[in-house]
């Protein structure tokens, strides 16, 4: 670490790039060894030489600086999107737990009303002529009462 950072020091008195640093535009050559093209820094020797300009694509620090502050709105968008969905989601799985149970207790009362109604039939079934009366009363009441609730 300390040779790493003397290093840099003394590239920086001397006017110096480290070799990993490159120019805004580098310049190559093209150069035919044998039945083969190689890419080299130097000129060729010979005459099968030719200058490439190979511009820099890395962009600007301001640029740099854009991107970031892009990429940090974004995920914080992100995340704010996040949130909301998870919020709706739990929303909507009460409100499908709610009308579940609401469901069952309809069913389990549509239920036993069909029973009430079952037990007047055999109440009348059973009945004395003289309270059959009533007990057609009783059952046609339990049917429409049965109805009612287990039509809708």
């Amino acid at each position: 670490m300390l040779l790493r950072c003397c290093a840099t020091l003394l590239l920086f008195l001397t006017g110096l790039q480290p070799a990993s640093a490159a120019s805004p535009d580098t310049q190559v050559y093209k150069c035919k060894d044998g039945d083969r093209f190689v890419f080299k820094q130097t000129p060729c020797s010979g005459d099968a030489s030719g200058a490439i300009t190979i511009h820099d694509q890395q962009p600007s620090l301001k640029d740099q600086k854009a991107a970031q502050v892009a990429h940090l709105a974004r995920l914080k968008e992100s995340t704010r999107l996040q949130k909301i969905r998870e919020r709706q989601q739990a929303k909507d799985e009460a409100s499908y737990r709610s009308a579940m149970k609401q469901a069952a207790s309809a069913r389990k009362q549509c239920e036993s009303l069909k029973m009430k109604a079952q037990w007047a039939k055999e109440d009348l079934k059973n009945s004395q002529p003289r309270a059959e009366m009533k007990a057609q009363t009783k059952l046609k009441r339990a049917q429409q009462k049965a109805d009612l609730v287990c039509a809708g």
